[in-house]
């Protein structure tokens, strides 16, 4: 595992594992968040945090992306 802490964007889904970030590159990321963030489902998202696993960010913050923020452009 890594401590390394990173900056990703994409769209935030709900999936069996928990919830998804699909990143730009067909990236998945399951994402652990300690606050709720049921209203974001759906929303392209950032989120910050620490990766804890090969595919799993520890969250400490995640917010709706500016347009220019979200991915593909």
């Amino acid at each position: 595992m890594s401590a390394e802490r990173i900056r990703v964007s994409g769209l935030l889904s709900r999936g069996s594992r928990g919830l998804v970030l699909s990143a730009r590159g067909d990236t998945i990321w399951i994402i652990d968040a300690d606050k709720p963030v049921d209203q974001l489902i759906g929303a392209n998202v950032i989120a910050e945090g620490t990766i804890v696993g090969l595919d799993r960010l520890k969250a400490d913050w995640i917010g709706v992306a500016s347009a220019s923020d979200r991915p593909g452009r």
